[in-house]
């Protein structure tokens, strides 16, 4: 069976995963790099205080320089100026030292203490200075990968760090009731060890290092090969190539290596 798996392009980290991912009876989907395609694109921008676009731009992409987060892309590459005392607040948002200048970039409630509405702000000492409104488009694949789930028996649900503009349109165009957002690291993680005290099985499919906590406490857990090189460390599995279609595919292969298993018990 890991034969197999390595042949379709799934790497097995962990010997024993397999009879866990044969079990499972609910799968947690992230959502950005993982429904969707990862390369986020900024929709809208809105600047305050006499601040220029394009500099609002070039501060975020300084923030966000040398991050691996799906979210950086979106800036572009910056000028060349090095962020310093960076401070990354896990689902949250980005602090760092510029020219002298403290900025930060993240969630409202982060960056300008104000509620949370989904876009991404910027600010200098908490006083608002852009607004970015991203958005993500769906991977191609996503669909059939939910659906096959669903066939499969398994209850989809979508654990995301996104606002609920972006994760609520997802949710609906596959069909997923269970959807939840803005959720950090730990409340993921605390999601599953719910899931796991009312008896389910539960696989994780995510990419980001902020899902690398929950990636490790989940039954068993799946990685994508383009993401962040910590959620490979906690992951069961990896999905190689750009193909999340390999997901149905492995639990099939699971599932009927557990029935062979028992047959030859039996015989």
């Amino acid at each position: 069976a890991h034969a197999a798996l390595a042949r379709d392009g799934v790497l097995v980290l962990r010997a024993d995963a397999l009879p866990v991912l044969a079990r499972v009876d609910t799968v947690l989907l992230d959502k950005t790099g993982t429904l969707t395609t990862g390369r986020p694109r900024i929709a809208a921008l809105q600047t305050f205080a006499r601040v220029d676009a394009a500099d609002a731009l070039r501060i975020a992409a300084t923030l966000e320089s040398g991050h691996c987060h799906p979210i950086a892309q979106a800036f572009g590459t910056g000028d060349g100026r090095i962020a310093t005392s960076t401070r990354v607040v896990p689902g949250f948002g980005i602090e760092g030292n510029i020219d002298g200048r403290t900025w930060r970039l993240g969630r409202a409630d982060f960056a300008v203490a104000r509620e949370d509405d989904g876009a991404i702000w910027l600010a200098e000492n908490d006083q608002a200075k852009a607004r970015f409104v991203l958005e993500d488009p769906m991977r191609h694949d996503a669909h059939f990968v939910v659906d096959e789930l669903v066939e499969l028996g398994l209850r989809c649900a979508i654990s995301s760090g996104d606002g609920a503009d972006a994760v609520t349109p997802v949710a609906l165009a596959l069909g997923i009731v269970e959807a939840q957002a803005r959720q950090t690291p730990q409340q993921k993680l605390e999601r599953v060890r719910n899931l796991q005290r009312e008896g389910h099985v539960v696989a994780m499919l995510g990419d980001g290092i902020n899902d690398a906590p929950v990636l490790a406490g989940a039954d068993v857990s799946i990685a994508i090969a383009q993401g962040a090189a910590l959620s490979h460390q906690a992951a069961d599995f990896v999905l190689g190539g750009d193909d999340l279609r390999r997901l149905p595919a492995s639990i099939r292969l699971a599932r009927r290596t557990r029935r062979i298993v028992r047959q030859n018990l039996s015989w």
